[in-house]
């Protein structure tokens, strides 16, 4: 299980991948039906699924408890339906404050080609 104390600021966890196909697509929009018209690039708002999806996958295994606290994110191109995007996590820092254990990770996600598509930050209360 990870631990406060194995956060180590500017170690990466690695890069995780999600297609982003037709098939999230359209789980989406039945969630967003407005954002069917985005077609054929992926909603502004499913940035937030590849880069939870990749926090998942790389930051793991989480004690229970942990509190996400907030999340920004910078974009700067999407991609098209059909295409995958490689989500690298690294932990930017760490800190204890008023006794919680507080883990800021930034995101960078890319595009086949390498094109630099969008970053993000989540900031979480760790809980051991």
């Amino acid at each position: 299980m990870l631990t406060f104390d194995s956060f180590i600021p500017g170690q990466s966890f690695g890069e995780a991948t999600v297609h982003v196909d037709e098939s999230l697509f359209q789980r989406w929009i039945s969630l967003f039906p407005a954002d069917a018209e985005c077609a054929p690039r992926m909603p502004e708002g499913m940035a937030a699924v590849v880069m939870m999806n990749a926090y998942l996958e790389l930051v793991s295994p989480r004690p229970p408890g942990n509190v996400h606290a907030a999340q920004d994110f910078n974009l700067f191109s999407l991609p098209r339906i059909g295409q995958s995007v490689r989500t690298r996590v690294i932990c930017k820092s760490k800190e204890i404050r008023n006794g919680r254990n507080w883990i800021d990770l930034e995101t960078d996600s890319r595009d086949d080609t390498g094109a630099l598509l969008f970053t993000g930050a989540m900031r979480l209360i760790w809980a051991a």
